[in-house]
């Protein structure tokens, strides 16, 4: 049975209020309710996966490694097809932390002794070398500092060379987090069944940093290059702020269901959620071009032929990402699940986003514009600055 054309009641702009309202609650659960966590990716921390035969005693686990100084943020055992599989996430160790922020201003001095020494080659005044022995007590005593953290006997003022000491801080540091990396896996093999096999992923933080700052600039392109074909393509503001509009409503649809089901934002679903401005697009455009640039039927008929053909897209996809989340259901595989619940959220948001925001939008848009005999028509591109 087909679904009666509500584009054509007189009322059809209280349609709005549906995802207006589902939007505030997205974001009051997302700000105030059940902010968002960060997941490893984005804040640093380590992710211990263990496969085993038998269900791991996740109380044990967790009281042996909380008892050896690691802070656990989440563990779980589900059964998978391979038998039972345990995560677990966990800060890093505060001496890790801490060797980590050393190494950092470490290689702050270290670069500027760098600089200063060619300085001294360049200039050869004794200013130059009265920089340089001061950036370089500053770097040694820097290094100092790491050799007393990780146990290191010697001093950087027993090296020649500042490649010297650099050398020696990168040894002890790695020697520092091959020995946390045995005391974790000494854990791990002692409270976890016999037989299992446990893998480590480790992000410091700087790396988790990088992460984040990569993530952000990916979404300022993205939503410039997004802003600008929309408005090449409709060429004017209204439909343009629409299909953005839309975009935004499907993300924060998308972060509402993060926030309820406790989906953290990691690399896989910071992928999904720009999966779903690239889905928000083709079913606001397909709708935008139907509307605007068809002249068959009324703009209301347009509206309706357009939502479903829109809506066949977005059920095909869900049903595609429903077969991903069912996997994950089984294989208890984080990726899988972090991907597939977002898109599935976002994309039952679509439905409320395009077909009862956007399309409101853009009917009021030509509706008014008929009132005031202006009828929707290919404008220049700059029109709206270089007016005749």
């Amino acid at each position: 049975m087909d679904i009666p054309n509500f584009y054509d009641s007189p009322h059809f702009r209280r349609l709005i209020l549906v995802p207006a309202v589902l939007v505030l609650i997205s974001l009051m659960l997302v700000l105030f309710v059940s902010p968002i966590r960060l997941g490893i990716d984005f804040r640093g921390g380590i992710d211990v996966t263990i496969q085993s035969a038998g269900a791991a005693d996740t109380a044990r686990l967790q009281s042996a490694l909380r008892g050896a100084g690691f802070e656990v943020d989440a563990i779980s055992s589900k059964p998978n097809p391979g038998g039972y599989v345990t995560q677990i996430e966990l800060e890093r160790s505060p001496l890790l932390v801490k060797a980590d922020s050393l190494k950092t201003e470490f290689y702050t001095r270290l670069d500027a002794a760098a600089n200063d020494e060619a300085n001294i080659y360049s200039t050869n005044d004794s200013a130059a070398r009265t920089a340089y022995m001061a950036s370089l007590q500053a770097m040694n005593s820097k290094a100092d500092e790491i050799f007393n953290l990780t146990g290191e006997t010697r001093r950087a003022g027993s090296f020649n060379t500042t490649s010297q000491v650099q050398r020696a801080v990168v040894l002890a540091l790695s020697d520092l987090s091959s020995r946390e990396q045995a005391r974790l896996e000494s854990i791990i093999s002692a409270n976890a069944p016999a037989g299992s096999d446990a893998s480590f992923e480790e992000v410091t933080a700087s790396l988790s940093g990088k992460f984040l700052d990569t993530a952000l600039t990916v979404v300022l392109f993205a939503v410039l290059l997004t802003t600008a074909v929309v408005f090449v393509i409709f060429r004017t503001i209204v439909p343009s702020l629409a299909v953005l509009t839309g975009s935004v409503s499907d993300v924060i649809f998308a972060l509402g269901a993060m926030s309820i089901f406790g989906i953290p934002l990691t690399l896989a679903s910071f992928s999904a959620l720009l999966m779903l401005v690239g889905f928000s697009l083709d079913t606001d455009v397909l709708l935008s071009m139907r509307v605007l640039k068809q002249r068959e039927g009324t703009p209301a008929q347009r509206a309706y032929a357009a939502m479903k053909t829109g809506m066949t897209m977005s059920l095909s996809a869900m049903v595609a990402f429903g077969a991903l989340f069912v996997l994950a259901m089984v294989t208890h595989i984080p990726i899988y699940y972090e991907i597939s619940a977002v898109v599935l959220a976002g994309l039952f948001g679509d439905l409320f986003a395009t077909w009862l925001f956007n399309a409101v939008i853009l009917l009021h848009y030509v509706e008014e514009q008929h009132k005031k005999g202006q009828p929707i028509s290919d404008k220049p591109l700059l029109s709206y600055f270089f007016k005749n």
